[in-house]
């Protein structure tokens, strides 16, 4: 058969099992035993990526290994994801902004599926699950505190930027950085190509995703994946929780205000959280406290 035939016939393999209306589509032009025998065809495509790579028109190589995830579309998905992150490195074609966000926007899709996989697998009753994301969200800040709407069904219910949250606090809480890039991500995905451009453009210190711009490459970020999906894997084989860590941080009063107070936190001034403002009202400018901190963020204030 001519190679530009089976190549066709990959595609219409791919998209009859990706997408029902295609399927459905196909069923009324072709009958239903012969649209059933192209479907049913489908060859397993985690042991076959050369059909996935020819299907899509990729000339990378997978970069991760995901045979430890035991639902094969997903494995599947998976894969064709990290095979366009790849492809997109190397299409040399493109300009290489274009290139590295395409290249961030699939590494998300990785992130995603993987991160939904780690807690479907770990907490399959929805109702402990939404405890866990609650418990391990519980000291960030406000706009990253998870609280339960009553309309969690299944784990995709719950916005991955908590999940992700949740999970280096409970299973990764010493890897900050590593929390940063893989939780900026969804921030590339979020924003579009076209803003962006304009933030590497504007070359703002004070932006997230320009910092992230700035600092991050395709091995970079390549590294910074596998390591993730790598200790996903270990947590799902031993999913061991870290007991939460409050750590004490001598810190000085930078500027009282009559309702706010701001301190000196890891070389930098923040905003004491409003809350804990009553517990050092008395005190003065320079004046020296102790921070109580998880993660990022302050808990607790007292003198020394």
């Amino acid at each position: 058969m001519d190679e530009n035939l089976k190549l066709t016939i990959q595609k219409i393999r791919m998209l009859s099992e990706q997408n029902e209306e295609f399927r459905n589509e196909m069923q009324k032009l072709f009958g239903n035993s012969v649209s059933a025998s192209v479907v049913n065809v489908i060859p397993d495509l985690t042991n076959n990526i050369s059909a996935i790579r020819s299907a899509l028109e990729i000339r990378a190589n997978v970069s991760i290994s995901y045979s430890f995830v035991k639902h094969q579309r997903l494995r599947d998905q998976l894969i064709i994801d990290n095979l366009r992150m790849e492809n997109a490195a190397l299409n040399l074609q493109d300009p290489e902004d274009g290139r590295f966000y395409i290249f961030c926007v699939n590494a998300f899709y990785q992130v995603e599926n993987i991160v939904n996989y780690f807690y479907h697998t770990i907490f399959p009753d929805i109702k402990k699950l939404v405890q866990e994301i609650e418990d391990s969200t519980k000291y960030e800040n406000n706009d990253y505190n998870y609280r339960r709407n009553g309309r969690e069904v299944t784990v995709s219910s719950i916005p991955i930027a908590h999940k992700i949250n949740a999970f280096f606090n409970s299973y990764l809480p010493n890897e900050r950085s590593l929390k940063w890039s893989i939780g900026t991500l969804r921030q590339v995905r979020n924003e579009g190509e076209h803003r962006c451009d304009i933030i590497r453009k504007e070359k703002d210190d004070n932006n997230n995703l320009y910092k992230f711009f700035k600092s991050q490459t395709f091995n970079s970020l390549r590294g910074e994946l596998i390591k993730f999906v790598n200790a996903v894997e270990e947590k799902i084989k031993r999913p061991i929780k870290v007991p939460v860590s409050i750590e004490t941080i001598e810190s000085v009063i930078k500027s009282k205000l009559p309702s706010a107070c701001y301190v000196l936190f890891r070389d930098d001034t923040v905003q004491l959280p409003i809350n804990l403002f009553s517990k050092i009202k008395h005190l003065e400018n320079n004046d020296k406290i102790v921070l109580s901190v998880v993660g990022n963020k302050i808990i607790d204030v007292g003198e020394p």
